[in-house]
Order: structure tokens, then sequence, then C-alpha cells
């Protein structure tokens, strides 16, 4: 019988598994220094206001930024237009940083047993992500039409700067996963044209699944919202597995065209189950309706972004029950 840390890094490479494994208590995601604010000396602040190392204010939006969340401070920009990029734009000082330092202390903090645990590295805010956070939302998604040379070349340089934050990932961290996020759906649709992605994004995209696959490792990738339209390309650059894949996209039909080829971790409504009306035996059975469904037919693994940490609790522990029985039914 597999390890849970076995079964979760065959079910990423689409190797055969035992039993389902729960991401969250297998996975230790330890964030690479600088892409939020969490409060001061990494101690979370409640509902506090702060910097990242961007220069991009943060807002907490609750006691536990980690679940809770956070989001760019209400009305806040760093600058509002890209043309501005290498003036205005403020990337950190990599080589400055005491990055072993930091990956020790994190991995201390968070309890990370190399034994038991996948180790990841959690880059937040991709080149999308970013811009938007420094300009606004309206602003980046006007650029691409509006300033698409400056789009282009601040997504190179934020290339080159996750790809050095990768490579420093693996010096200093020595990590299994790479766990990258930036956003490009809303709840039904996505927020740019899939040509878009395509012409901006995808280019880089490979070049980071390249990289991380040369120094041995694999690639999770975040989007929220609804990316039907490019898990062919993701599936083709060689991109592992994707997370959370809510409801809004047809599971069914992708785990059916490309379940063998790339790990779709979610098939859970997220916006019910953590809704304080949504009993824990409603949530269990949500939960176990999901992994009826999708498990075995083809690599899957049930997730989900949690935003209630009553419900988060209750979600970990019946997919570390029933996923030891589903495969087996």
């Amino acid at each position: 019988m597999q390890t849970p840390k076995e079964a979760l890094l065959a079910a990423l490479k689409g190797e055969p598994i035992d039993f389902i494994p729960e991401v969250y208590s297998v996975m230790k995601d330890v964030v690479f220094p600088g892409e939020r604010y969490f409060g001061k000396d990494n101690q979370p602040d409640p509902y506090g206001t702060g910097p990242d190392a961007w220069g991009v204010q943060w807002t907490n939006l609750g006691p536990n930024p980690l679940v809770n969340g956070n989001m760019v401070a209400k009305g806040f920009m760093l600058f509002d237009d890209i043309e501005d990029w290498q003036e205005k734009g403020k990337f950190p000082p990599l080589d400055f940083m005491p990055l072993e330092q930091i990956f020790q202390g994190m991995s201390a903090g968070m309890g990370v047993n190399r034994e038991t645990d996948v180790v990841s590295c959690l880059l937040l805010s991709g080149q999308f992500e970013r811009m938007n956070q420094m300009i606004g939302m309206e602003n980046a998604l006007c650029a691409f039409y509006e300033s698409p040379e400056a789009v282009h070349a601040f997504f190179d340089a934020m290339c080159s700067y996750k790809l050095k934050c990768i490579d420093l990932a693996f010096q200093y961290l020595q990590p299994q996963v790479i766990h990258m996020h930036d956003d490009w759906g809303t709840n039904n649709n996505m927020f740019f044209d899939p040509e878009l992605w395509r012409e901006f994004i995808r280019p880089n995209e490979e070049k980071y699944a390249r990289r991380i696959h040369e120094l041995g490792g694999l690639y999770i990738h975040h989007s929220c919202g609804y990316i039907m339209q490019i898990v062919p390309d993701l599936a083709e650059i060689g991109v592992d597995a994707i997370e959370p894949m809510m409801v809004s996209n047809d599971l069914d039909a992708l785990l059916e065209q490309y379940g063998d080829r790339i790990t779709f971790m979610g098939g859970i409504d997220n916006q019910k189950l953590d809704l304080d009306a949504t009993s824990e035996a409603e949530a269990r059975a949500m939960i176990r309706a999901a992994m009826d469904r999708y498990a075995g037919k083809g690599r899957y693994l049930p997730y989900y972004i949690p935003t209630n940490e009553e419900k988060w609790f209750i979600y970990m522990d019946e997919v570390n029950r029933y996923g030891r029985e589903v495969l087996r039914r």
C-alpha cells in the first residue's frame, strides 16, 4: 500500500494509485517570499493592510489570511499604465534575500516533514495577476489592446523573474512540486479571449513547465474560474496538474478527453460547500458525490479553495476517509 506522499506524487504523474490522497494533508505549500502581505514579521495581522515586496498594498479578509484570503487594498494602484512598468514597477531583489534561511524558517514553522510530505514551492501572482495587481483589472484588460508591446515586455520580464524564482526554489528548498498561480477566469468564462492567452501567456507557461521538468519537479498550476478553452494547451505544454477546476468547467468532458494527460484537481462546489447554511452532513455528501462521479475516470484528485476553516477540516477528513474506499467500489 502506498503512503499518502507516494499516492499524491503518483496521482500528479498519472501513475496508478492505491487510494485517493487528500492534497492539503500531505502537500506543504511553502510560499516564495515577498508575494503577499501576511502581517508584520510574517505574523498574521487580522484585517491589516500592508505592502508586499513589489509595493502592492494588500488587505487581509479575516484573522487567518491563509484561509480567509486577502486582496489588493480597495482603490490601490501602484501606477495606472503598463507603459510605465520599467520606471515604476518594482521587482524584488532576489539576490539580496536570505532565501535559504527564509525557506528553512517557513518549513520549520509549517512542520514540513520530508519523509511524509510532498514539498511544494508556491509562487503566487503570475504575470497577468501581477499586472492587474499593479495597475488595476480594468487597465490590465485594456492594456492587451492599447499597449500590446508593453504587455509583452512586462510579461517577458516577469517570466525571467519567475524562472529565477524556480531555480532558487530548487536550490534552497528542493521541492517536488512548483505550484504557480495566475487566475485567468471568471465564474463562467475567461477574463480575455483564449487567443490573447495563447499570444501573451502560453509562451511563458511553456518555459515554466520546461524549466520545472528539467529540474526534476512537477508543475501544478492554479487558476480559478472557467478555463475550458485552454485546457488542451495546458496539457500540450506539459502542465502536470491544474487546480481548483471549479464546477463551472465540464469536468466529465475534460476527464474523457484529457484525463490521461493532465491531473484535474477539483470538482467540488466551493461556493456551496463553504456556506454557513450547508450542514456537515450535506458537506460530506457533496464531497463523496464528487469522488463517486470523477474518481477512476482519469487523473483526478478532489480539491477546492477553502474560505471557511470549519468546512475545510470537514473536507479534509472526508477525503482522507472516503478516499481509502472509493476506488474499491
